[in-house]
């Protein structure tokens, strides 16, 4: 990813001076007036994937703080071109030196429950950026770790979210619902959930007043005989929410496996935040098992603690998508970037709200 700051006299011309630079993919990062009253526009764009860095095979990790103290005192080439490479990031004022900037990193990978393992690689890749700007060298970290899908328009398949009880699956194809009815597209929802008491009434509401028609399936049968209906082949998106599934339970794996096959469906696994990290990779790898290739996160603004969401990522070989950081539909659904990633990772717990963090919102 890479990430410049652009500054005009207005926020016309400096959304201008972005698209004919990055192009119309750019993500719109922030903005601010600056004391001299012009505009300072922060972007970022999305490059072709690196290969992941791979840890060196040593017993580093028993002793992980000693030896990132050690390492802090030399001086490390940049292995991050996808962010660095274009431009030399200078240091802002309120840079920190790179043992300070060591000790953030440690607090926060512990603080978050991220396993040490995977702390380890995200830290010795962050701190051999050429940076003292801690959310930049952890941005590009990220980047660098993991990888990103935020084109998520359901097109030639559709979209089935699947994923364990209780998640956020109904709000989530709400909000994909809504946010394709307000760019004018064509939408077309199924739910599969008829065993959970409420359920089907829940996603009505939604579509009712979206004016969309709810197709309801109880079988994997029934799923195939909904989706070769003219009607829903006429090129717009179809969603399917399915119910919780148990992970563990093989009768419930099977069930959803046949209803995955018959929908001709791609797999899209949502997962809460603030779950164990060992539960939550179990969940991921189940899911992945299923032909799931990218997460959305839910519950980003009920809990503190997301270090379930990036060991799932990581052992799953997920990518981060979209996430859900409220109860509204209104809201819509937010795209995950490394550097939201990195600004909720190194965030002040005791702050409420995520705006700061999440401000691109899908449309």
């Amino acid at each position: 990813m890479r990430i410049k700051t652009y500054t005009a006299t207005t926020m016309e011309k400096a959304i201008n001076q972005v698209r004919l630079e990055m192009g119309a993919e750019a993500i719109i990062l922030s903005t601010q007036e600056t004391d001299t009253g012009s505009v300072q526009l922060t972007a970022a764009v999305e490059q072709p994937e690196m290969p992941l860095a791979q840890p060196a095979p040593t017993d580093w990790a028993a002793n992980w703080d000693d030896d990132w103290k050690a390492e802090a005192k030399q001086v490390q080439k940049n292995p991050i071109k996808s962010l660095m490479a274009k431009k030399p990031v200078a240091a802002p004022k309120s840079a920190i030196p790179n043992s300070a900037k060591m000790d953030v990193l440690i607090q926060s990978m512990a603080y978050h429950g991220i396993p040490t393992s995977l702390a380890e690689r995200i830290c010795r890749t962050a701190l051999a950026v050429e940076t003292e700007d801690v959310t930049i060298a952890l941005a590009a970290s990220l980047d660098n770790h993991f990888r990103y899908s935020t084109r998520m328009k359901a097109g030639k398949f559709p979209l089935m979210l699947v994923g364990p009880p209780g998640v956020g699956k109904t709000l989530a194809i709400a909000k994909f619902a809504a946010a394709a009815k307000m760019a004018e597209r064509q939408i077309h929802v199924i739910t599969s959930d008829t065993s959970r008491t409420g359920a089907v009434d829940q996603l009505q509401a939604y579509t009712d007043i979206l004016g969309v028609k709810l197709w309801v399936a109880e079988t994997a049968a029934d799923l195939a005989q909904i989706r070769d209906k003219p009607e829903l082949n006429d090129g717009g998106d179809i969603l399917i929410d399915t119910g919780g599934i148990n992970s563990y339970d093989k009768a419930e794996i099977e069930d959803l496996t046949l209803k995955i096959v018959s929908a001709k469906a791609e797999p899209v696994v949502v997962l809460a935040a603030g779950t164990d990290t060992a539960e939550m990779s179990d969940m991921a790898q189940t899911f992945a098992a299923l032909g799931a290739k990218r997460m959305i996160a839910t519950r980003l603004d009920t809990t503190r603690r997301y270090g379930g969401l990036f060991t799932a990522a990581d052992s799953a070989n997920l990518s981060f998508s979209y996430t859900s950081v409220s109860a509204s539909v209104a809201t819509g659904l937010h795209t995950l970037n490394p550097v939201n990633l990195a600004r909720l990772i190194l965030r002040d717990p005791t702050k409420a709200g995520l705006n700061n963090e999440f401000d691109k919102v899908l449309a």
